[in-house]
């Protein structure tokens, strides 16, 4: 299946923004171990433009995922 990765912040140094290709049945979990970032580095996910905390959650062909990072600052 297909999906739509946007990394944003600190992220984009991943640089695999865009199309990605995942196995069916593949959950946020399998697309962060794939793109080589670790889950405590992931603040918040929205799938489809939707706020999504569990990352168990199964991605669907098609879907569009953003990744943001913490954001500190002062």
């Amino acid at each position: 299946m297909r999906v739509h990765v946007k990394l944003m912040g600190t992220l984009k140094s991943r640089g695999a923004d865009g199309p990605l290709e995942l196995p069916d049945g593949s959950t946020i979990l399998d697309l962060l171990q794939q793109l080589q970032i670790l889950p405590e580095s992931v603040q918040t996910c929205t799938v489809n433009g939707k706020f999504e905390h569990d990352r168990q959650r199964r991605l669907q062909d098609g879907d569009e995922l953003t990744l943001l990072p913490p954001v500190g600052g002062g």
